[in-house]
Formats: C-alpha cells, sequence, structure tokens
C-alpha cells in the first residue's frame, strides 16, 4: 500500500516522497499517530536514545526506555548460558554476549531434590534470586543458614548441584530481533519494563516485574505472531532471549563444569569487581560487530502525542507509559508491527544515525562543559566561539541567519531520509542541533558586541548553562583519562594516566622529547 507523507516542511525537498510500507507520518498531533511536532517537542530524548542504544553508560543512565529497533547478531558469534545441566538448552532461554554474565548463573549451589527450582540466566538474577548484581553462593549461603536446624551437628547438608557454562555460537544469520532499550532487563517498578508489559504485552501484568520466564514466555508469543526469534535487552550486561534453540540458528559448542564452592578454583573474592571491570569494557557498545540496530526502522514512544509524565513527581526526568491512552499505545504497537514486517526491513537500507549523534556529541560535549566551568575566562570563551563558529561564517558577507542555518544542518548533510523513521529522526536532530547552533550564535554577540542579552544579560555563560540542561547528555557524567598523545602530556600521564577535569588537562607537558614542553625533570628516564 502506497503511503504519503504529510510533511509540511521546508527544510525537506522534493526528494521528501512517500515510500511503499512505511508508517504515515502528520505534521501534528491531530491524531495517535508518530508525528513531527511530537518529535520535536521530544527532541533531545530521542537524540540521547540514539547516542545510548546498545551502550550499557547511558542505556543505564536513561534507564526508561522507550525505543525499539530490529537487530541482527551475525553468523558465528559465540553467546553463552549459565545453567545447572550439561545437556543443551531446548525450547525457549537466555543467552548472554559476555561471558563473565553468564558465569553468574553457572554456580554450583546446594541441590533441593528431584524438581528443585529453575536455574538461573541472564534476565532473571543468579539462581534463588531476582537480583542480577548480587553474588548467588552470598545468597545460597543465607538460604542454607536460615534453613539450617538448630541442632547444626545433626543437620547433613543436601548434596552439591553443579553448575554448567555453555558456549553456542550462531551458525547463521540471526536477523529477526527485537532490540528494547533501556534498562530493558531491569526489574524494577520504576518504568525499565513499561515498554516491555504496556506496549508488547498489552498492559499484562504491568505492574509485576518479577515473573521473568514468564515475560519472556508472552514475548515470544508475540514472536511467534510477529515473525520475531528474539529480544534482546539490557540489566548489567546485554542479553538475548531466544525463543527456541533448536530452530537452526544455533550450534553447541561445550559445556564446561564450574569448579564446587568447597574447591580452591571457586574463590572468587573478586568476581564482583570482575564483572563491573567487563560492564565498564561495554559502556560505549557490544565490540566487533556483535549486534547491529536497524536505526532506520525505530518506533519510539517520543515520536508519538503520548502523556510520558511519571507519576511519581519526584522523578520527573524518567518517562513513563502508565498515563499514556489506550488508544495511543495501540497506535505504537500497531506500527511496530508493521516495521517488524518482512517486506518493511527489506525495503530499505539503514542509515547509521548513531553515528550521526556520535559526530554532533564529540564535536561539542567537552567544549561546552568547559565554557560554563567556573575557571573558564571571558577571553577564553570568546577564543572557543570563535573556533566552534567560524566554520559557518562567511566573512566577506556576515548573515548570521545563513550561518545559524548552515551550523544547524551540517551534520545532516550526509544523510538521505528514506523511511518514515529517518525523517521523524532527522527532524529530531534537527532540532537539538538549531538549539546548539542558535546557543552559541548567541554567546558569540554577547561576547562580540559586549551588550547584554535579552534574555542573559552580559553573561555568556548563562544560555550554555541553559544548553547543558536542555540536551542532557550522558558524557557529562563520564571523566577523561588523561595519557600522553603528542605533542601534549607529561610522563606521570603516560606511566599512569588517570581521570582528571578540564582544568587539570591544560597545560600538561614534558613527556614528548624534542616536543612543547619543559624537560623531563633530572633522573627521569622513558
Amino acid at each position: 500500500m502506497l503511503l504519503r507523507y504529510i510533511l509540511a516542511l521546508s527544510c525537506f525537498s522534493a526528494s521528501s516522497l512517500a515510500l511503499q510500507g512505511q508508517v504515515p507520518l502528520s505534521p501534528a498531533g491531530g491524531n495517535n499517530g508518530p508525528n513531527i511536532a511530537s518529535t520535536r517537542e521530544n527532541g533531545p530524548r530521542i537524540f540521547n536514545a540514539l547516542h545510548s542504544a546498545a551502550r550499557q553508560w547511558g542505556s543505564s543512565l536513561k534507564h526508561n526506555g522507550m525505543s525499539f529497533f530490529p537487530a541482527r547478531i551475525p553468523a558465528n558469534t559465540a553467546l553463552y548460558h549459565g545453567t545447572h545441566t550439561s545437556e543443551p538448552v531446548k525450547g525457549m532461554e537466555w543467552l548472554a554476549f559476555e561471558i563473565e554474565h553468564a558465569e553468574m548463573f553457572a554456580r554450583s549451589k546446594f541441590g533441593r531434590g528431584p524438581g528443585g527450582g529453575r536455574p538461573g540466566g541472564p534476565g532473571r538474577g543468579p539462581p534463588n534470586s531476582e537480583h542480577a548484581g548480587l553474588s548467588s553462593d552470598a545468597i545460597s549461603s543465607k538460604e542454607d543458614e536460615n534453613n539450617q536446624p538448630s541442632n547444626s551437628r545433626s543437620y547433613a547438608p543436601p548434596p552439591m548441584q553443579a553448575a554448567y557454562l555453555h558456549t553456542y555460537r550462531t551458525s547463521r544469520e540471526l536477523s529477526r530481533l527485537l532490540y528494547i532499550d533501556g534498562m530493558s532487563a531491569g526489574k524494577t517498578t520504576m518504568g525499565t519494563l513499561d515498554s516491555q508489559d504496556i506496549v508488547l504485552r498489552n498492559g499484562s501484568e504491568a505492574t509485576e516485574f518479577h515473573g521473568e520466564t514468564q515475560r519472556a514466555k508472552e514475548l515470544c508469543a508475540l514472536g511467534v505472531e510477529w515473525g520475531i526469534e528474539g529480544f534482546v535487552r539490557m540489566e548489567a550486561g546485554f542479553e538475548l532471549i531466544l525463543c527456541n534453540f533448536t530452530d537452526g540458528g544455533l550450534d553447541f559448542v561445550s559445556a564446561l563444569q564450574r569448579p564446587g564452592n568447597d574447591q580452591p578454583e571457586a574463590y572468587d573474592e573478586l568476581s564482583q569487581f570482575e564483572f563491573m571491570r567487563g560492564l565498564a569494557a561495554r559502556y560505549q557498545g557490544i565490540t566487533a560487530g556483535r549486534l547491529s540496530l536497524d536505526y532506520s526502522s525505530m518506533v519510539s514512544a517520543f515520536f508519538y502525542p503520548l502523556n510520558l509524565t511519571n507519576p511519581d513527581e519526584s522523578r520527573p526526568e524518567l518517562p513513563r507509559l502508565e498515563s499514556s491512552e489506550d488508544k495511543g499505545i495501540a497506535r505504537l504497537r500497531s506500527d511496530l508491527r508493521h516495521v517488524l514486517s518482512v517486506e518493511s526491513l527489506e525495503s530499505h537500507e539503514t542509515i547509521d544515525w548513531q553515528g550521526v549523534v556520535d559526530m554532533i556529541v564529540t564535536r561539542y560535549t567537552d567544549r561546552l562543559q568547559f565554557i560554563v566551568s567556573e575557571h573558564t575566562t571571558r577571553k577564553e570563551v570568546q577564543s572557543e566561539m570563535n573556533f566552534l563558529l567560524t566554520h559557518f561564517v562567511d566573512y566577506k558577507d556576515t548573515d548570521i541567519t545563513a550561518a545559524k542555518k548552515t551550523c544547524t544542518t551540517h551534520y545532516l548533510n550526509s544523510v538521505v531520509p528514506r523511511t518514515a523513521q529517518d525523517h521523524l529522526i532527522y527532524e529530531a536532530i534537527r532540532a537539538v542541533s538549531q538549539e546548539i547552533c542558535n546557543t552559541l550564535f548567541e554567546v558569540r554577540e554577547i561576547i562580540l558586541r559586549q551588550e547584554d542579552s535579552a534574555s542573559f544579560g552580559n553573561n555568556p555563560k548563562a544560555p550554555v548553562e541553559q544548553l547543558i540542561s536542555y540536551l542532557d547528555w550522558t558524557t557529562w557524567l563520564e571523566c577523561v583519562c588523561s595519557l600522553a598523545i603528542w605533542p601534549w602530556g607529561s610522563a606521570e600521564d603516560h606511566y599512569n594516566p588517570s581521570c582528571m577535569s578540564t582544568n587539570e588537562t591544560a597545560g600538561r607537558r614534558g613527556y614528548w622529547v624534542g616536543g612543547p614542553g619543559p624537560p623531563l625533570p633530572p633522573g627521569h628516564h622513558h
């Protein structure tokens, strides 16, 4: 069916035509569908959802995900599963992308006799627990302690149940996956499960944050209906709920038995630290191309005129779907199903929208933070404005209006939106870029004209402080690890790189022989 976009936007060229199989757009929120007005209003949230997609850092901070992305895992990708049997999995189960994630669920424990509780797995938390961040050994020992009779001399503990780390390898591309963004495997009542329980599960047990097995079964039942073979989510690590282990997509590689708790090889005082170290290695994404997202098929609650207000007034920054109207949720669900149809996914090439927002973030994040620093002088702000904006200004004919437009579209000129979602994402990024450029040119005006701004007086930092609040980038909670990179850096930066503030990184010299800066102290050798 041919669907025409209703795009009343002067910025779009005549080439922005409707494509077959795409969700129609409307310019305003007159119906329940995705529209330009909602997209612009939620521009920063859409921008940040793209920036944080499949990244542990940003998805942990923006943990209430509101977006969905079709996803793929390539052939020959290793995936891991912790359990208490050496037999290959049949049916539905969880898989981890990282070894240490699966190892959390491959720990020996005291058995409970035939028919005991099911083993843990990514998504469920360790055995006997709903909390993946806790040590299963500690939990098991506490339970055993509580269950032990007072006459402990005659107490005989049940036999130790063995644990196994399974390794699987994809035998083909897993091409029909759905990535649910945010901390979507986090079992909380804070909204981390809204997109699953309210959108995908139609409100089924929406307030029940436990019951992961039932949740996974319902998701996989939906998968059968929609043609989805698995769901990618994130908790303390990324996981895949694979709905059928035996449909030809996986090869079973091995099942290695783990050491018993009474064996010296099981000593793991550093296990939680090492687990966190592994998480930190994936702060900026799953490496080696093991997961790819179709950004051009992104479906987000932020595209729609939905009420995303958090009923918890103490956390207004966290979006929720609890207050959204049923008709709006139904439209979102219907559009997602349409986007996931085989015809839709095979009819276009995806645009790397995350790469686009990465370029914008890396261009501005540190510089905006530097501008608002209490130690940054007015002259330094002027220098920063000159650096950031001179590329967009034609000094032969200083047309600031044209310069602002050039600045706004600079990182968008290389992309050609094709899908309906591309057009929405384009508008969201354009709204954010426009806010950045307009703010920086306002600061430039305050600095160069030395006149009071109508909104901010003679304080050039005030507009940037407001901009930072608007953007709400997760990068501002990161630290910079300073190391010696020619021509900058001290000997200390080379031998002991460390996190530093903006002010600490300035003027560090001396490591590079023959380079700028003072020589190394006497007796200090490379």
